[in-house]
This record gives C-alpha cells, structure tokens and sequence, in this order.
C-alpha cells in the first residue's frame, strides 16, 4: 500500500472484533513508527501498550473512573471552540451520532455512546501516549508526527485504530495499571484492533474542508 492510499483511507475506528492483531504485527507497527521525525532527534513519544487482561483492567478501571470521579487530564481540553472549527467539531459529533442511530435528545443513548470511548470501543489492544513533563509544545508536536506515522502504518497493516484524547482523562488509572511515571505528561490513547465493519459507528466519514481553508501558496 503507497502512502497516499493509507492517507485516503485512513479513519477513526470506533469498533472492533474480538480478535487480538498477532505480537509481531503489533511490534513491526510500532519499531517502524520510530523513523517518526523529531526536534533534534529527541524521540520524546513514550507509549505503553496493553492487550489481554492488561487491557481488560485497564478499560475496566477507566470505564468505573468515568462514572464515578472527575476527569483530571494531565493536558486540559480546549473550553471554546471560535470559528471555524467549532462548526467542524459539531460536524463530527452529528456524523458519528447520526451513523449510530442515536438521537440529539437521546440523553440515555448519547451517554452510552460518550462512555464507549472509556473501554476503547472493544479494541483488543490500547497504548496510552505521552511525553515527558520538562518538554512542551515542541515535544508535542513531535509526538503528533509520531501519532500519524504509527496510524498509517497500522492502517498498511490492514490494522485499525482510533487516537482518543479520552483516554487521557484519567491519567491516575494508566499510571497505576502501566506503571506510567509522573515526569511522563499523558496526552491520548490508541485503541488498535481489527475493525467490525457491521458496526454502525463505523459507517461515519467526516469531511475535510478544501485545501485552501488551510494552506495559503504564494
């Protein structure tokens, strides 16, 4: 698969089957993803990746943490979204939830869908994502680079993926599970797994605006 094929293809996967991506796969993806670019060749990304009953106490912990506590993420999330991108971020949100079926005044159906994410929508597989604490946005955007690199990889690989900034809301339980230190700042997860293609989220496809709203050549 060329590059431009995995870019083109390449969407957030909100379910899996039950069906673990084999050892190899999962190594290949991720000691490949370290050709990822870097400032001055840092490598800051630190990733703990977790299957079998490690993911299963870990999605089960995150899942009881976001019905009982407030979230308490390492990086808080944007509170205002200026134009345009709050019209993108409604955009995503009624594509997904009209996809699933599930009503703008579902309360029940739309809390069921919110909690989704806390289990990592069924994947067999979660790395937890961050970087070290005495970086900032420089890290961070060397962290973004690496992110891309790992999905298109996975999406070579016939693997699915979805990087969720949820995962990161309760930082207190990935630390524990993994053994995350606290100088490791954590920024999102990854649910890594095989797609359910009868699934309705996952007839949602977003749109993106034309190029543009976004580059400006000269």
């Amino acid at each position: 698969m060329d590059v431009s094929r995995a870019v083109a293809e390449r969407r957030s996967t909100r379910a899996f089957l039950a069906k673990d991506v084999p050892a190899e796969t999962l190594r290949s993806i991720f000691e490949r993803a370290q050709r990822a670019p870097s400032w001055c060749n840092i490598q800051p990304w630190r990733a703990w990746v977790a299957s079998g009953e490690t993911r299963a106490r870990l999605t089960s912990e995150m899942a009881r943490a976001a019905l009982e506590a407030a979230p308490s993420p390492d990086v808080p999330f944007p509170t205002d979204y200026p134009e345009p991108y709050g019209t993108h971020r409604r955009a995503c949100g009624r594509a997904l939830y009209e996809a699933m079926g599930v009503a703008r005044d579902d309360t029940a159906g739309r809390q069921a869908a919110w909690l989704r994410n806390f289990v990592a929508f069924d994947a067999p597989h979660v790395a937890i994502v961050g970087f070290d604490t005495r970086f900032d946005l420089y890290a961070a955007l060397d962290v973004g680079c690496w992110l891309q690199t790992v999905l298109l990889l996975a999406r070579e690989e016939g693997v699915s993926a979805c990087a969720q900034a949820s995962l990161s809301l309760y930082p207190k339980v990935s630390r524990e599970i993994l053994g995350i230190p606290e100088q490791v700042k954590i920024l999102f997860g990854i649910a890594l797994g095989y797609e359910d293609p009868s699934a309705p989220a996952n007839a949602c496809l977003t749109a993106r605006d034309p190029v543009e709203s976004n580059v400006t050549f000269r």
